[in-house]
C-alpha cells in the first residue's frame, strides 16, 4: 500500500484560500467604502461606473461656469443700475437747463455738473469687470455687442451668448450733451432718452439670460441627484452586508486552519493504524 496524496487536507486548503479571498475583498471593501474598487470586481460595471462619473464632473463643471457667468451678470448689472441712476439724474439736469429763465452762467454751472457725471459713465464702462472680463468692449457698439461663449451642460451645444456692449460715452451718445450750446437743448434731452433706454434694454437682456441659467443650474441640480443615486448603487459597499461577509469568512478561514492541522496528522495516523497490523 501506498500513501501519497491527503485529498482531504488538499479540498479544506483549496476552501480556505477562496475563503481567504472573499475575507480580504470584504475587508478592502469596508476600508474603501466602495465595492467597485477595480475592474476585475465586476467587469460588467465599471465601464457604466466610469461613464457616471464623467457624466456628473462635467455637470459639476458646467454648473461652476453658470455661477461664475451668473456672477459676472450681476457685477454688470450693478454698474448699469449705477449708470441709469446717472442717466436719471443727467434727464433732471438737462430739463433744468432748458428753462428760458436761465443765464448763461447757469447753465455753466450745470454743465459742471454734467462733465463730472459723464466722467463717471466713462469710468464705470471702462473699469467695471469680472476675472479680467471689462463689461465695455471698444470694438463694439452699444447696439451691436461682440458675444462670449459660456458652456452650460454636459452637451457640445449646451453653450450662451453673453453679449458685450460698448457702454463709453461715445457709443451711447451723451458725450454730446451741452447744455452750454442754447441750440442743443432739445437735442440734449432726446440723447439722454436714448441713452438711457440703450442702457434699461442691456439689462433687459442680461436679465433673460440670468434667469435662463437659473433654471439650467435647477435642471442640472435635479438631474444629479438621480445620476449619483445610480453610481452609489454601482459602486458604493454595503457596509453592514460587508462586515457580515468579513465575519463569516473570519470564521471559516479560521476553522480551516484547525481542519487542515487534524487533516495533515491523517496519514500519520494510518501509518500508525498499518504499523500495528502484524
Amino acid at each position: 500500500m501506498r500513501l501519497s496524496h491527503n485529498m482531504f487536507s488538499e479540498g479544506i486548503y483549496k476552501n480556505y484560500k477562496r475563503t481567504l479571498v472573499k475575507n480580504s475583498n470584504a475587508m478592502n471593501n469596508i476600508s474603501t467604502g466602495k465595492k467597485l474598487n477595480s475592474a476585475k470586481d465586476n467587469p460588467n460595471k465599471i465601464a457604466q461606473a466610469e461613464n457616471l462619473k464623467i457624466n456628473l464632473l462635467s455637470r459639476d463643471a458646467a454648473s461652476q461656469n453658470i455661477q461664475d457667468t451668473n456672477s459676472m451678470l450681476q457685477t454688470f448689472d450693478g454698474a448699469l443700475q449705477e449708470m441709469n441712476n446717472n442717466i436719471s439724474r443727467l434727464k433732471q439736469l438737462t430739463v433744468q437747463a432748458a428753462n428760458g429763465t436761465n443765464e448763461p452762467e447757469d447753465r455753466a454751472v450745470i454743465q459742471k455738473e454734467i462733465d463730472k457725471i459723464k466722467e463717471d459713465m466713462n469710468y464705470i464702462a471702462n473699469n467695471t469687470s469680472f476675472n479680467g472680463i471689462v463689461m465695455s468692449d471698444s470694438t463694439a457698439t452699444a447696439t451691436a455687442p461682440n458675444n462670449k461663449q459660456s458652456t452650460i451642460g454636459a452637451l457640445p451645444d449646451e453653450k450662451v451668448d453673453i453679449p458685450i456692449y460698448n457702454l463709453t460715452n461715445i457709443a451711447t451718445g451723451i458725450d454730446q450733451i451741452d447744455v452750454n450750446d442754447p441750440t442743443k437743448l432739445n437735442s440734449n434731452l432726446k440723447w439722454v432718452d436714448d441713452a438711457g433706454n440703450t442702457i434699461s434694454s442691456i439689462r433687459s437682456k442680461y436679465g433673460a439670460i440670468q434667469s435662463r441659467l437659473d433654471n439650467t443650474l435647477d435642471d442640472i441640480s435635479g438631474m444629479n441627484g438621480p445620476l449619483t443615486s445610480a453610481l452609489s448603487s454601482i459602486e458604493d459597499a454595503d457596509i453592514a452586508q460587508e462586515s457580515l461577509e468579513f465575519s463569516r469568512t473570519q470564521i471559516i478561514y479560521q476553522a480551516s486552519i484547525s481542519l487542515m492541522v487534524q487533516s495533515n496528522k491523517l496519514p500519520q495516523d494510518a501509518l500508525n493504524v498499518l504499523a500495528s497490523i502484524r
